[in-house]
């Protein structure tokens, strides 16, 4: 099949006689209703707070009010399998799959060039560039051709999936599985760990979230919170929950640990900053379903494993760049980034499965990244 040729920004990219100031820089705005992305300036304004001076891009106006725009870094292109020399952040309405946005016309025309399935990217979504990598760069900068280049790749690979979408395919079933919360372990004798079909669609279709320590190891997921069931839900006050709420789900609220080192806390949009989860994982969680974004069949094992290292292997990171292990030197962000890992995970994998061979068990699940 041939490919498609790729649509590349309006307006030239090197002509800098419109920028409007120096605090201007030059980004890329892939529009709803226009198939070519547009070069946009951004105001990137100087700030200063307890660690220095950086610059804030203020992408707000590009979204509209109440927009709540999520910033994605992207340091490495997995086409090229390559690191890239600055980073290039992709903003996006965070609530776009359930807040009424329209398809985006120009990021379609992007995945239009190569066949197969890929994200249901919604809504606005703008580009803007930051010298350096890591965690902490504080200066804007312009993009150019070959960060396009690198956006597009992004979109190309992100949740891509070589099979044609069908109708069969857009509703078919995947194996998931369900974190059961107390109400449902105690009263309802139902495992930790069960394993669910559901509707990959219906999981999708409505509001979900997903984990940053999933996405930092490699094993990107979607969650979406499960209907109280009513013979517990208005049974609160039952002695078989010794006085512990029955919506009590701690896997599910560690899985949810924010891995943004410049978040910071921000209650009225549910924000708790670094190393906590939101408030909408810290109340009333109840039972949540996972499914992998590839589709691809998870297993209670594999859920169990990554439930463990958030909450007994990276929980205590975050503490310890928090200051909890005093008088020892805080771990940096940056440290406690580079710990979480695919690395990491996997040994917390393999020590899973010693445990479970000791105590008799010899779980079937395959190993997880073999999938």
């Amino acid at each position: 099949m041939p490919t498609r040729r790729l649509a590349h920004p309006q307006a030239p990219f090197f002509d800098a006689s419109s920028r409007p100031t120096d605090e201007h820089l030059r980004a890329i705005l892939f529009p709803v209703d226009d198939r070519k992305p547009q070069v946009v300036w951004v105001h990137c304004e100087w700030r200063d707070d307890e660690d220095g001076r950086y610059q804030y891009a203020d992408v707000a106006p590009f979204f509209g009010p109440d927009a709540f725009p999520k910033p994605t870094p992207i340091q490495y292109n997995p086409v090229l399998q390559r690191e890239l020399s600055d980073t290039v952040y992709v903003c996006y309405r965070d609530t776009f799959l359930n807040d009424g946005s329209k398809a985006n016309n120009s990021v379609a025309a992007i995945t239009a060039t190569k066949p197969g399935q890929y994200h249901d990217w919604r809504g606005p979504i703008i580009a803007y560039g930051m010298a350096g990598l890591g965690t902490d760069q504080t200066a804007c900068k312009d993009l150019n051709m070959t960060d396009f280049r690198h956006i597009a790749d992004y979109f190309l690979s992100y949740g891509y999936n070589p099979t044609p979408a069908t109708p069969q395919t857009t509703s078919m079933k995947v194996m998931g599985v369900r974190i059961n919360c107390l109400g449902d372990r105690k009263l309802l004798n139902k495992p930790s760990y069960e394993p669910v079909e559901v509707s990959f669609t219906g999981v999708i279709s409505s509001e979900h979230d997903t984990s940053d320590i999933a996405d930092r190891i490699g094993f990107p997921i979607f969650t979406k919170r499960c209907p109280p069931d009513p013979r517990w839900a208005k049974n609160q006050e039952n002695g078989i929950f010794n006085g512990e709420c029955p919506f009590n789900n701690q896997d599910a609220t560690f899985l949810h640990q924010c891995c943004d080192p410049k978040s910071g806390f921000d209650l009225p949009r549910g924000q708790l900053g670094w190393g906590w989860a939101s408030t909408q994982w810290q109340n009333s969680v109840g039972s949540v379903i996972v499914v992998r974004q590839d589709q691809k069949p998870l297993s209670p094992l594999h859920v169990e494993a990554l439930c463990k290292y958030c909450r007994n292997e990276i929980r205590p990171l975050f503490g310890h760049s928090m200051g909890e292990y005093s008088p020892e030197e805080p771990l940096s962000k940056e440290a406690v980034l580079a710990m979480i890992s695919r690395s990491t995970f996997v040994i917390l994998w393999y020590k899973l499965l010693d445990e479970k061979h000791k105590e008799g068990e010899f779980p079937n699940a395959p190993y997880p990244f073999d999938l």
